[in-house]
């Protein structure tokens, strides 16, 4: 049975709140996943023949250069598709409704992206015989398209953690007592 994926439940400024996993839980959750893009890139990348093993290590090096673009640009967006992977969690709040609240805000955000971006790629397709002859990688479509599937897994994972029946809260006491000094520490400052 896989590990379960420890979330933090942290509260941001506004009263909401944001999810948050280790680097290290991702890259674990992340390794077990069935990520069908990665096991792509994985299995191009250990062929036999020499150009298309290169062709899969290339791959393999914007992936990655994606994936810390992405984590720039929203880094819960990555603990949201790790959800994706696993139906097993440990969520670290103090209010249980937290949890629920920040993953239907999420989803709703990512179904508003994935729209927008469903639409960009579409146009796009439409006119990639005018885009193609452009020399260098075609950026007008893989960028809206990884978005796309990125948006995608980031659903899915919101909605693992939304009906996820294997749940465990857990309360931080250090976490209890550096809040309950908020106040004190406020006249200070």
């Amino acid at each position: 049975m896989a590990k379960p994926l420890d979330l933090y439940v942290v509260p941001a400024r506004g009263g909401r709140a944001v999810l948050f996993s280790r680097p290290d839980d991702l890259v674990a959750v992340e390794a077990e996943s069935a990520d069908h893009v990665r096991q792509f890139i994985d299995w191009l990348s250990h062929r036999p023949s020499r150009v298309v093993s290169w062709v899969g290590r290339g791959i393999r090096s914007l992936h990655d250069y994606y994936l810390k673009l992405e984590d720039k640009i929203d880094p819960g967006e990555r603990v949201l598709k790790a959800m994706a992977s696993t139906n097993r969690y440990i969520v670290y709040t103090h209010n249980r409704e937290a949890f629920q609240l920040v993953l239907n805000r999420q989803r709703w955000k990512h179904v508003f992206w994935f729209s927008l971006d469903f639409v960009t790629t579409g146009i796009v397709i439409i006119f990639t015989p005018i885009l193609a002859p452009i020399p260098g990688p075609n950026l007008f479509l893989y960028y809206p398209f990884l978005r796309l599937l990125s948006h995608y897994r980031a659903i899915q994972g919101a909605l693992s953690g939304l009906h996820s029946s294997d749940i465990e809260f857990k309360d931080l006491p250090e976490l209890s007592s550096l809040e309950d000094n908020l106040p004190d520490l406020a006249r200070f400052l």
